[in-house]
């Protein structure tokens, strides 16, 4: 048997493979497993941005009204074992290598090689049968309809806010991006929507009507006023048109945290119909206050001030600034801390930041597809940005510092730059997404 650090990086070299959407090969490889998909109820999410926070919102609530949850998210920031939740606890080692023995072992009678994320789909889906999870909660890698995770047919589908990402997969345009994340739509299961552009919203509605699926329009249906910002997180009011459900803490930060909050409590209360159950407001209350969702906008150190995002894209770090603004004083000035990936618009990333950018600071990342430190820094420049290239562990010597004269520090840009920032002794291999 090959150790354990040799199958984890076997599992990472399928990744070299690229991505290959569709169903088919999940479709066999669950079949070889005896379709574990079909053993747990599920509600499935989809979006471009705050598809993690609404998965951890609506896990955390479900699993305080005493249902045995499961949790499938992506990607991961440490620990390949992240993604897989069962009870609020990531999958242990035991129980995750003992998987992947089992899906190698099906392997050969499958058409093509599973893909990483095929892997750890089929995984997850076998945990949660096995476990014993009532109701899973699946997040989309990307996309929705020809994702690994579309086999299910959910209790409620979510799609929170669409934007412009992974273009070369989805497509150039909102409309054509939007009719992938339909794809999750289901025929006459419910849907929640979050706030959407008009011609993303269009696509979603054309093909919920002609899927028979109910719509509930989260933004129609949840009232929340009362907002106060603080470093610990945001109080508010709630209430729907069935209930109310009075002082809140939201441990997350910014305002588009709150598009999220909505979508999933409207998902909560279609689910406890179904379910025969009720939402009670101590429970959501407790719940809420106990949600977690590391690196987004996540306030490492209150002195100095620095704030972890993975923000990377021109929609992410509008709604970052907004954060900072709120969290520092619209008139705030920071110190950013920047890596990259080169398939991303670094420059319009940069553009939004730009008000706000004391200095700029752009460091290295161990993987090919990042954008090198000198050449953001480059781009940067050219925004008349005061940027230069420096370490990772010059960066995290300088977070340590008093930021002045900025405000603030603020990391952001990559997933791999926050996992490689929360990481301490993690084995190289595992940092790969």
């Amino acid at each position: 048997m090959p150790a354990r650090s040799e199958r984890l990086a076997a599992l990472f070299r399928r990744t070299h493979a690229g991505i290959k959407p569709g169903l088919d090969l999940i479709e066999e490889l669950l079949a070889a497993l005896d379709h574990p998909e079909t053993r747990f109820l599920s509600v499935h999410v989809a979006g471009t941005n705050g598809k993690g926070s609404t998965c951890a919102i609506l896990e955390r609530t479900l699993r305080e009204m005493g249902l045995q949850t499961g949790l499938f998210t992506s990607p991961h920031l440490i620990r390949v074992n992240e993604r897989i939740r069962i009870g609020g606890r990531e999958l242990d080692d035991d129980t995750f290598y003992e998987l992947l023995d089992r899906i190698a072992a099906v392997e050969e009678s499958l058409t093509r090689l599973p893909t990483f994320f095929e892997i750890l789909t089929a995984a997850a889906f076998l945990a949660f049968a096995e476990a014993g999870v009532q109701i899973a909660v699946l997040e989309t890698g990307m996309g929705g309809r020809l994702d690994a995770t579309n086999v299910v047919t959910p209790l409620v589908s979510v799609i929170t806010r669409i934007d412009f990402d992974h273009m070369e997969f989805l497509g150039d345009t909102l409309p054509k991006i939007a009719a992938e994340k339909a794809g999750i739509i289901k025929p006459g299961r419910p849907v929640v929507v979050a706030p959407q552009a008009d011609e993303a919203l269009a696509v979603l509605l054309e093909t919920a009507a002609a899927r028979s699926a109910p719509v509930t329009m989260a933004a129609e249906q949840v009232s929340l006023s009362a907002r106060r910002v603080r470093l610990d997180g945001q109080t508010l009011q709630a209430e729907t048109a069935d209930n109310r459900y009075g002082k809140l803490l939201l441990p997350l930060h910014g305002r588009f945290q709150l598009d999220s909050f909505a979508a999933a409590l409207c998902a909560l209360e279609i689910l406890c119909t179904q379910l025969q159950s009720e939402l009670e407001p101590a429970i959501l209350r407790t719940a809420l206050a106990d949600v977690s969702w590391p690196a987004r906008c996540q306030i490492l150190s209150q002195t100095p001030p620095v704030v972890l995002d993975v923000a990377h894209n021109p929609s992410g770090a509008r709604a970052l600034t907004e954060t900072l603004r709120e969290l520092f004083g619209k008139k705030a000035r920071g110190r950013f801390i920047i890596a990259h990936m080169r398939d991303k618009d670094a420059k319009g990333f940069l553009q939004t930041l730009a008000p706000l950018a004391e200095e700029v600071l752009c460091v290295p990342l161990s993987t090919s597809r990042a954008l090198p430190p000198e050449d953001l820094a480059k781009q940067a420049r050219s925004l008349k940005l005061n940027a230069r290239s420096v370490t990772l562990e010059e960066a995290k010597i300088l977070a340590q510092s008093p930021a002045a004269p900025a405000d603030f520090t603020c990391i952001a840009g990559s997933v791999y730059l926050a996992g490689a920032w929360l990481e301490t002794n993690t084995d190289p291999g595992e940092s790969v997404r």
